[in-house]
């Protein structure tokens, strides 16, 4: 039955813990692995740190489901990576699109703005929600583009720039997928494959790591490569936190969604792919290489041998997730593709109000400045830059 107003429709806030205080009937339904808080509970590591999950039900049964990661954040006015001026904010995080119920067929507009209604009585001024993938034309995506109760709640603000969150759809083995990419890449594929073969004289093997009693395993091969990265020693990213990173995979490894690369050389780990395999979808996180054999373009390598791996099981997996934000390397490897955008939603006070309109002055010059560093191949060398004078973190 569909609503006839947001008044009549009443999510549940449910307390969400602990991996005890998680249903989980709901989850034999279809959905991505970022909607599901048996995943979005590991991100939990400290007191500071919560999921806010709120159920929709009809007739006993929940229809619809909105986990957020409740976590200290800042809102931040900068030129590109250069952090002008922040404000401390406790952020609400969506990292996926609010799950429905597929046998759901009405219009979901009404759900959607009951839900932030609801949220906007509950959040303080210091308090917003970032929305991590809003894909356009969404029900998600309309309602923030129509003038409703939502704008007059919340300043919804576009973050960056629109980006193609890229896939890849399979329909048959490892020959079926390269005949869908263009000659140029399937030249270089196999040209990379060869080359990397002949330089190692075949003394290499692809490990994947799937039981609980493996992640430790694939910490010690994966954390020594994600040592040697640029992300890690000029970015502070990377694989870093042995215990976060031991009790996350832990736990997904018991659910049976871990599933995990390394590649090694004469015994020596050159490259590592975290990833997960959950619902027909393998989730491709974490990837890493050692630099010294970049020329030899290893993390393309493994990418190949990832692909060939799962496609001799392809019962178990119809997609590839390439993850958010794009690259060219996605673009190359990839055959399907959903456009996306991050989106802020911040309560609407006079301060906030201040904040907002320099926010949106300053990512205009953000973006042009992006697009020129982007032109001239120069974010590289400035975020070094500003990493070592401190500017960012």
């Amino acid at each position: 039955m569909t609503p006839s107003n947001t008044e009549t429709i009443t999510w549940k806030l449910v307390s969400t813990s602990s991996q005890a205080n998680i249903d989980s009937e709901t989850f034999k339904k279809k959905m991505l692995l970022d909607q599901d808080p048996r995943w979005l509970i590991t991100f939990v590591t400290s007191e500071d740190k919560q999921l806010a999950r709120f159920i929709l039900e009809q007739s006993g049964a929940i229809i619809a489901s909105a986990t957020f990661f409740v976590h200290p954040s800042a809102l931040r006015i900068a030129i590109s990576d250069w952090t002008l001026f922040s404000i401390p904010v406790k952020r609400y995080t969506l990292f996926a699109e609010i799950w429905f119920d597929p046998t759901i067929a009405a219009d979901k507009s009404l759900y959607l703005l009951a839900l932030f209604a609801q949220l906007r009585k509950e959040l303080s001024i210091n308090e917003v929600i970032f929305l991590q993938a809003v894909v356009n034309d969404s029900a998600l995506s309309n309602v923030l583009a129509q003038k409703s109760s939502l704008s007059t709640n919340y300043h919804v603000l576009n973050y960056g720039e629109p980006y193609n969150h890229r896939y890849i759809d399979f329909g048959g083995d490892y020959n079926h997928y390269l005949s869908q990419l263009s000659s140029s890449t399937r030249s270089d594929l196999k040209r990379t494959q060869k080359r990397f073969v002949s330089a190692v004289n075949g003394q290499y093997k692809t490990i994947c790591y799937q039981s609980p009693e493996e992640v430790g395993t694939f910490l010690d091969a994966a954390m020594a490569v994600s040592a040697l990265t640029y992300q890690y020693q000029l970015l502070g990213a990377g694989l870093r936190d042995r215990n976060i990173l031991e009790n996350r995979l832990l736990t997904t490894a018991k659910l049976g969604w871990f599933h995990s690369y390394v590649l090694f050389v004469d015994q020596k780990p050159v490259a590592f792919q975290v990833g997960h395999l959950y619902q027909e979808c393998y989730y491709a996180q974490e990837i890493g290489y050692d630099p010294d054999w970049a020329k030899l373009q290893v993390g393309i390598f493994l990418h190949t041998e990832i692909i060939s791996n799962l496609l001799a099981t392809p019962d178990l997996v119809k997609r590839f997730d390439f993850g958010n934000d794009d690259n060219t390397h996605k673009q190359r490897l990839s055959n399907a593709q959903t456009t996306e955008k991050y989106v802020y939603l911040i309560p609407r006070h006079w301060r906030n109000n201040l904040f907002v309109f320099t926010m949106k002055i300053t990512n205009r010059l953000s973006t042009s400045v992006g697009h020129l560093l982007n032109k001239y191949g120069l974010r590289k060398r400035v975020r070094q830059l500003l990493w070592k004078l401190g500017v960012m973190k």
